[in-house]
């Protein structure tokens, strides 16, 4: 068990809390049936608070080993967010449909390394399924192809 991972569930179940109060009295909750300003936040504070004292217990339940230096690398996480940064960037410039495909494709075989069969299938099937999601479904109007416009 390490002090670190006690330390962040407990901070998490205290951010809960404070959300929680928070959103009872500054935004006020309303009722069941006609719901104000603070009820979302206010079982989005409750549902952290739980989560933070489940993971408390987890932690408490299970004997584990510290993990090796190797294995705690930043690289996936600080990948990551560069591949969603460029993402964000890329769909105006490249619009919707290119944008999301390489997204896609680059988050398979960097962050989650794996086979080109899967990544391509994944990128083709989740892009399409997004595509009617959004435009069809949604009727969300989206960014257009660079080479349409």
């Amino acid at each position: 068990m390490k002090l670190r991972e006690q330390l962040t569930a407990l901070l998490t179940s205290l951010a809960g809390v404070w959300i929680m109060s928070y959103a009872w009295i500054v935004l006020k909750l309303g009722s069941i049936h006609v719901p104000d300003a603070g009820f979302l936040p206010f079982l989005c504070g409750a549902a952290l608070a739980v989560l933070g004292v489940a993971w408390l217990l987890a932690l408490h339940w299970t004997k584990r080993k510290e993990a090796p230096a190797e294995k705690r690398l930043w690289h996936r996480p600080l990948s990551s967010l560069l591949l969603m940064i460029a993402y964000g960037w890329a769909m105006e410039t490249l619009g919707y449909i290119s944008s999301t495909l390489v997204f896609v494709i680059a988050w398979q075989q960097i962050v989650e390394k794996e086979k080109w069969a899967k990544t391509l299938s994944i990128a083709v099937l989740s892009t399409l399924a997004m595509y009617a999601l959004f435009v069809h479904l949604l009727k969300v109007p989206i960014p257009s192809e660079f080479f349409l416009r």
